[in-house]
């Protein structure tokens, strides 16, 4: 079976490099640091998953969470919004994503949320 796709976006680079340790090792990985980068390895790259910042240089994840949605091509693509914003209120505006996952997060559990989304995708 091919390795899953995924694509891990947010503007800092330790954030980035925790959650590829984290999935990393069973999957192909990509890596954007800001929404204009994310939109443009999410057409290229194809990922199966996304693991997206809110906070983000420039528009924000949720932003680029809207425009995934809206765009046929990519809208299947199952998406984690990864947050220090994670109050009722920030759930809610990112209710287009598969899960929600407050930062700081459990590698593990990131680990785990990415497998249950993967597994569902096959």
């Amino acid at each position: 079976m091919a390795a899953s796709r995924i694509l891990i976006c947010d503007d800092e680079p330790s954030l980035r490099e925790l959650m590829r340790l984290a999935v990393d090792g069973r999957h192909a990985i990509a890596e954007a640091a800001n929404a204009a980068e994310a939109l443009a390895q999410a057409r290229a790259f194809w990922p199966d998953l996304i693991l997206l910042d809110v906070m983000m240089p420039g528009q924000s994840g949720l932003e680029v969470l809207r425009q995934l949605r809206l765009d046929p091509e990519l809208q299947t693509i199952s998406v984690v919004m990864v947050s220090a914003w994670s109050s009722e209120a920030d759930r809610r505006a990112a209710a287009a994503a598969d899960r929600f996952v407050g930062k700081p997060f459990d590698p593990e559990e990131l680990a785990s949320i990415v497998e249950e989304l993967l597994a569902a995708r096959r």
